[in-house]
């Protein structure tokens, strides 16, 4: 399918309006539905505009699907990027009404500031990526699967809708990253004190800085670059926690810090 013979607008009226309401898109049309990444992508920039004046500007980028895990669980072959909008930025902490989501979840993640361009001259690898970033966070990724039976539902759909975002909760900028192994960071998910699911910075591509690179790779692709102050979650190390209403879920990463989300 190519996006000349694809209603790239009708598909991201028909998800706008249901996300601006809170609902499911479950039932996304097959007319509507992308048939390629490109396709995809395409949907996802024209959502992108239709929800900014609900839900603010881009503030950066999520990458999913990092993990031989996640690749597994999701049924997706290889990453994904879906943007950013200021709304669902909190810094520290977020109290959360868990009736305002299909399915949420909550994925432990190390997050990136950009302090330069990125993808601008070249293709990048994970040294040429590490050079360009300026301030890291331990971070959580809020995920809501408004899909359904997500497996099913089609990569170049869920690409459209963001690949499962609805926003990020930031930690306290990490003084001294440049001389830690992130790729040896471990990260934790506990749900009201009891410990839900670990993983490694290893686990993200080998190593999160892989994960920028590869974001900035596939955005030079779609002819876009990434920006100073732009913020990039490079992917959950251990898999999802669903939230049950009245959980307390906090993010750990060791030598990074903690986060905590309350869903009411």
């Amino acid at each position: 399918m190519t996006t000349d013979a694809f209603d790239v607008g009708g598909a991201a009226d028909w998800i706008a309006a249901r996300r601006i309401a809170g609902r499911s898109i479950a039932d996304l049309p097959a007319s509507l539905k992308p048939a390629d990444e490109a396709a995809g992508y395409a949907v996802q920039a024209a959502l992108r505009d239709r929800l900014a004046a609900t839900l603010g500007p881009p503030i950066g980028w999520k990458v999913g699907a990092t993990t031989t895990a996640m690749q597994t669980l999701l049924n997706v072959p290889a990453p994904c990027a879906g943007e950013m909008l200021r709304a669902g930025l909190h810094r520290g902490a977020a109290r959360l009404p868990h009736a305002a989501f299909c399915r949420v979840g909550v994925e432990c993640e190390i997050a990136m500031e950009l302090a330069r361009p990125l993808g601008d001259s070249g293709p990048v690898d994970a040294a040429g990526a590490a050079a360009a970033v300026g301030r890291i966070f331990p971070a959580a990724e809020i995920v809501d699967d408004r899909y359904g039976d997500f497996r099913a539902f089609g990569v170049p759909a869920l690409i459209a809708d963001f690949f499962f975002h609805h926003g990020v909760v930031l930690g306290d900028p990490v003084v001294g990253w440049r001389d830690m192994d992130l790729g040896a960071a471990v990260g934790t998910t506990r749900a009201n004190g009891a410990v839900k699911a670990t993983g490694r910075g290893a686990d993200v591509l080998g190593h999160p800085m892989r994960s920028l690179a590869w974001l900035a790779n596939r955005l030079r692709d779609l002819g876009r670059i990434l920006e100073p102050g732009q913020i990039v979650m490079t992917g959950s190390l251990p898999l999802p926690y669903w939230a049950a209403a009245g959980d307390r879920v906090e993010i750990e990463i060791g030598g990074l810090g903690l986060v905590r989300i309350d869903f009411t």
